[in-house]
């Protein structure tokens, strides 16, 4: 399979390795140091699972040197959505699956109605993994998994060859029909963990065990859980203290990327983690009192700048 990476960090760069190294075709989209060290040095990935290197990445330069393509794979920020868009509309053929694996769950309707509805597949990347330096990516946990499915749940053929190349490459690939519950799944988890490891500068571990963060977590799931219901989503009453349960096992010194910005003065995701509970909750008529509490004291920070403690 011809496939496009656009954002070669750490998820684009492990997957993109993975399936290069598989056989595959694979081209990679990267910009600044990172991409002047993969033109120079190759790209490097350092994995529990199995270090790699491409030591010539196929890198993305212009639409007409590149082709088409039978999956793109977008692992950018999100603020990065529409200029991709731009930059991929030529590069997709009439079967062409784009698949998001960022954060938040307004992604696949942005794309959907800038590429097209058939195009737009949903996709999770289940893993911890950054640059760690310009050509070099670091992958931390001992897993490498993908979700992906039809956003209307139906069978197709894109989707089982995409399992069968991502299987053979040694990533764990799971379908799932109900892949627009999945993308819930993980934003009702990540946009109050973000934010409340951010508001308090703490790890998970931090937040979740001290009683009075873990209570402003789990208002927050419950305020997510209750956008969520409204959007139609199937989630049933009470759900918060599982998804907090889930939270709970994820190892303590886990700091999400939002926290980790945050401290390294980068712009942050907020309006499209947390602000999308806020901004939801207020076209549902759905009150978020809490979530709006400390999206309004994270904002100083959103474009960037030195964290104050």
């Amino acid at each position: 399979m011809r496939f496009l990476i656009v954002g070669a960090g750490g998820v684009g760069a492990y997957f993109g390795a993975r399936l290069a190294l598989d056989g595959n075709d694979v081209m990679f989209v990267a910009r600044g140091a990172h991409l002047e060290a993969m033109q120079r040095d190759g790209l490097k990935v350092h994995s529990p699972l199995g270090d790699m290197h491409l030591p010539a990445p196929q890198l993305y330069e212009n639409a007409e040197q590149a082709g088409l393509f039978d999956i793109i794979l977008v692992c950018t920020k999100l603020w990065d959505s529409e200029p991709v868009a731009e930059l991929i509309r030529p590069l997709m053929a009439h079967d062409t699956a784009v698949i998001s694996v960022q954060n938040g769950i307004e992604a696949e309707p942005l794309f959907a109605r800038l590429l097209g509805e058939k195009h737009v597949m949903g996709g999770i990347a289940q893993i911890s993994a950054h640059i760690e330096a310009p050509g070099v990516v670091r992958h931390h946990s001992e897993t490498a998994r993908f979700l992906f499915g039809e956003m209307d749940g139906s069978k197709s053929w894109r989707q089982e060859t995409l399992q069968a190349a991502c299987s053979s490459a040694g990533l764990e690939a799971i379908v799932r029909d109900d892949i627009e519950v999945a993308l819930w799944e993980k934003f009702v988890a990540l946009a109050p963990s973000a934010a409340a490891c951010a508001h308090y500068r703490a790890t998970i571990g931090e937040v979740h065990g001290d009683e009075d963060k873990g209570a402003t977590l789990k208002a927050m799931i419950r305020e997510a859980l209750a956008v969520a219901r409204a959007k139609g989503i199937p989630f049933e009453e009470g759900m918060e203290e599982s998804f907090f349960a889930r939270i709970g096992k994820l190892p303590g010194t886990v700091k999400p990327s939002m926290l980790v910005d945050l401290e390294r003065g980068n712009r942050l995701e907020l309006d499209w983690l947390l602000g999308a509970v806020v901004r939801l909750g207020e076209e549902l008529g759905v009150d978020t009192p809490v979530s709006r509490e400390l999206y309004t004291a994270l904002q100083p920070h959103a474009l960037g700048g030195a964290a104050s403690a």
